[in-house]
């Protein structure tokens, strides 16, 4: 009787070589053992405190120089084109890039870093 072939995948890259069956089985001494996923934590007990999980890093801010007539709002970041300034009233009429909206608000409130 013939030899059994089999593809043998086990290769890198998209090669792939045919080769006789008793090659690619091994017996069960000779076999690698199998990856077992992560244990999970155990529940905690109804006494016992939680334990927290670490605060995400917080994302560095870099605020880079503003383009003339562009301003940034200081509670939120975001940046937007004056479209008026009121000195009498302490207000700034200002196009807010992101939505798209217009709104006036107090010149306290916006800056041009």
């Amino acid at each position: 009787m013939g030899k059994v072939y089999v593809l043998d995948t086990e290769t890198k890259g998209t090669g792939a070589n045919v080769v006789p069956l008793d090659k690619v089985v091994r017996p069960p001494a000779e076999r690698e053992p199998a990856e077992r996923p992560p244990r999970r934590a155990k529940p905690a007990r109804a006494g016992e405190p939680r334990a927290r999980s670490p605060k995400p890093a917080e994302r560095e801010r870099t605020a880079t120089a503003l383009p003339p007539g562009h301003v940034r709002k200081q509670a939120t970041g975001e940046l937007g084109k004056v479209l008026a300034v009121d000195a009498r009233a302490g207000t700034v009429t200002v196009r807010w890039l992101r939505s798209g909206a217009s709104s006036t608000v107090p010149l306290s409130s916006v800056a041009r870093r």
